[in-house]
Parts: C-alpha cells; sequence; structure tokens
C-alpha cells in the first residue's frame, strides 16, 4: 500500500468515527436537553402550585390539594418537592452537559466536513491533511468524553441510522419503525424478514 492510500484510508476511518461521534453526541445533547426541559417544567408547575396554595381562598385550597392531606403537610410536600428537584437540577447539571455535548458535534461535524472536502479532492495534502487530524484530535480535549456504558449505545445507534438511511433509498415509503423491527428481529433471533439486498 502507497503512502497516499495509507493517508486517504486514514482519512477515510477518521471521517467514520467522526460521523459517528457526531450521531452520538447529537443524541446525548437531545437526550440531557429533554431531561433539562422536563426538570424545568417540573420546578416550575411545582412552585406555581405552591403559590396558587398559597394565596388561594380556603375553599379553592380544598379543592387543589389533591390527597386530602392536612394545607400544613400539604404546602410542606410541595415545598420539599420543589426543593428536592432543585437540588437535582443543581447536582446533575444537564443544562450543562448538554452544551458540552453540543460544542463536541460542532467540532466533530466541522473536522467531518473537512474530511470529507480533502477526500473529494484530486490530491490529498499531507499539510491539510494533518492539521484537520490535529483538529479532530483537539475536539475530544475541547469537548466533552463519552462514558464506556454509553459508546456502545451510541455506536449501535449510530449503524442503524445508517442502515435505516441507506434502507430509505431504496425504499422511501418504509415504516422506520418497522424497519427498526425487522433489523432488530434479524440480528437478534436470526430471522430474515429483509429483503435480501439488505
Amino acid at each position: 500500500m502507497t503512502g497516499i492510500e495509507k493517508r486517504r484510508r486514514r482519512i477515510v476511518q477518521t471521517r467514520q468515527t467522526a460521523d459517528m461521534l457526531c450521531t452520538a453526541h447529537a443524541g446525548l445533547r437531545d437526550r440531557y436537553r429533554r431531561r433539562a426541559l422536563l426538570l424545568d417544567v417540573a420546578i416550575l408547575v411545582l412552585s406555581v402550585f405552591l403559590v396558587a396554595q398559597t394565596f388561594a381562598d380556603p375553599l379553592v385550597k380544598g379543592k387543589l390539594n389533591l390527597f386530602g392531606l392536612d394545607l400544613g403537610v400539604w404546602l410542606g410536600l410541595l415545598a420539599t418537592s420543589v426543593f428536592a428537584l432543585s437540588v437535582v437540577q443543581l447536582r446533575v447539571n444537564w443544562k450543562a452537559t448538554t452544551e458540552a455535548h453540543s460544542r463536541s458535534f460542532s467540532l466533530y461535524a466541522e473536522a467531518k466536513r473537512e474530511l470529507g472536502y480533502l477526500l473529494d479532492s484530486e490530491s490529498i495534502d499531507e499539510e491539510a491533511a494533518s492539521r484537520i487530524h490535529a483538529r479532530y484530535d483537539l475536539a475530544a480535549d475541547l469537548g466533552t468524553t463519552i462514558s464506556e456504558a454509553e459508546f456502545l449505545r451510541q455506536k449501535q445507534r449510530h449503524k442503524v441510522k445508517l442502515f435505516i438511511s441507506n434502507y430509505l433509498d431504496d425504499h422511501p415509503g418504509a415504516s422506520i419503525t418497522l424497519i427498526r423491527l425487522k433489523l432488530f428481529l434479524r440480528d437478534t433471533f436470526g430471522w430474515n424478514v429483509l429483503d435480501s439486498s439488505n
């Protein structure tokens, strides 16, 4: 294998890894964004409910007391819930995790795009390749990492995404959910339920 072929192969492998990391960081970014939003909404709803209980008419307070508890106990439970969720919010810091994965996604996406441009060029500029590989390596330092426990799930998610994307090229009307189910049956139980071409 010539030096040019080795460089091209390394670029292809790095681009594939960057593509998989883009999928992983985008998925984790979206997951932690949803969690942060749900936690924010829960705190907000409970806080509004607590304030409504505090200033409401006694007749209304009785209707807002969902479990028929003593009013002081009910307000205490609501206040404790808001406090506990606020502590959880501070401890897990899902907003910062979302931002870190978003930053990693952007860095890997940029490296993937530039590696693609390099592959499309007629000759591979060794200096440009080294610069892009350095930027790819820097993405791990500037962004965030994926835990060992999470890595295989994210790799599987990426491979399934690629398979479905390729399958839809030939079968654009297919149900994505059913494709996932067929893929699961094929790979888990060995049932050949997909087209023989796939």
